[in-house]
Formats: C-alpha cells, structure tokens, sequence
C-alpha cells in the first residue's frame, strides 16, 4: 500500500522511544507531506500527553516522515474553522503547552500554517537552509490563533505583525535572525542535527531538562 493510499487513524502519528529517555514522534503521512488530519492531530495530541505523564520520558523530538514536516491542513480531508477539527487542535495546543519535557523540532522542508503553529511551539526548532516556514492564514482570510499564540508568547508584537501580515515563506536563514530557529543546517542534515539535542537533553542528570523547563514555565504563569 503506498503512503498516499494509507488509511486513516493508523499509524499517521509513529512513536520509538530509546533508551536514553528520548522519544521520537513522527508525522507519518509522508504521500501527502504530513498534511494535518483529525487523526493526525488526535495522535500528535495523545502521544504528547504520554509523553508528559511517562516519567521515563526526558525529551521529545517531533520531525515529518519523508523529509518535510508538514504542509499544513490536509485540504482535501478538512476545512478549516470545522468544529471537530477545531476542537482536535484546540486540544493539541494545550497539550503542547502542557508538556514540561523539553520538545526538539526538526522542520525539513516546509511547516505551513497549522503546522507552523506546532513547529513554533517546539522548543528548540532545527532548520534546514532550504527548508521555511509560512503563517499565510491571512491570505486565505482566515485566523491564525495558535500561530498568535506561540508568536506572542515567544517572540512578541513585531514578530508576530510581521509574520502573519506579511504571509511570506521565511526560510532558515531568516529563521535564524529572527531567533526563531536554535540552529540552521544544511537540509540534509537538519534531523541528524534535532536528534543529537535531543538526545543530549534526554541525557542531562535528574531529569535536568525537564526540571529547567519546569521552572521557566512556572515563572512565565507568575509573571503573565
């Protein structure tokens, strides 16, 4: 069965855990670039969730299977504003906003819109040269509220003006300036690149990451 023709609900979301305490989520739609679905977004949610509440678990990579990490709503499969889609997301983002293990992303090729949202959310985000990120709601006369959301809460007004009014691709060199990427690698490289943080994270003592991003978190809610 070829990766366009995969049903639904079955292994969209792909989970390895590693002895370290690291464990890799995958987007695995790769026939239709990781396109976001109601499937794919439940399991990304649920598997985040584990993720949290696993002790065992001391950092999370997040990566699209196939060299990209997502082009965003599968238009085909959903529309956006639809109530189920919505709420799957809406349930999505607390999740990511929720989890207190340190999340590694590794944006290959592109993350658009919806999926923007999730790789803005990572926080550490690896980028390739090539690869970019684009907030182009706007354009479709539609709203952004998950990429407001982590624009302005990580990168403030400027950024989020520009980015969701612009509704331009920025690739990882502009990714890089803005501070919005941790590190921009050559595009064949960017996975490689995520995995080893993650690992290193996965392998602080006493759960170290966990505990640092913990307390970041804590004195953010205080200070809001």
């Amino acid at each position: 069965m070829s990766a366009s023709s995969q049903p639904e609900g079955t292994d969209v979301v792909r989970v390895r855990r590693h002895g370290s305490g690291r464990i890799e989520i995958e987007l695995n739609r790769p026939g239709r670039k990781n396109a976001l679905t109601i499937p794919m977004v439940t399991q990304l949610a649920n598997a985040l969730g584990d993720a949290q509440d696993d002790d065992a678990v001391t950092a999370v990579l997040l990566h699209g299977a196939g060299g990209c990490f997502s082009s965003g709503l599968d238009l085909a499969e959903v529309r956006p504003g639809e109530p189920a889609i919505s709420a799957a997301i809406a349930e999505l983002h607390a999740r990511l906003a929720a989890l207190e293990k340190p999340l590694v992303g590794a944006l290959e090729r592109a993350a658009v819109n919806g999926a923007a949202a999730i790789a803005l959310a990572c926080d550490l985000l690896v980028v390739g040269e090539k690869s970019f990120l684009l907030v182009g709601e706007a354009e479709m006369g539609v709203a952004a509220p998950n990429n407001l959301r982590w624009l302005l809460a990580k990168y403030g007004v400027n950024q989020a003006l520009q980015l969701t009014l612009a509704c331009e691709r920025q690739y990882g060199p502009d990714l890089l300036r803005r501070g919005i990427a941790y590190a921009m690698e050559p595009d064949e490289h960017v996975l490689s690149r995520a995995t080893e943080l993650a690992e290193k994270m996965a392998a602080y003592p006493d759960g170290g990451g966990t505990a640092m991003k913990h307390a970041i978190l804590a004195h953010d809610t205080q200070h809001a």
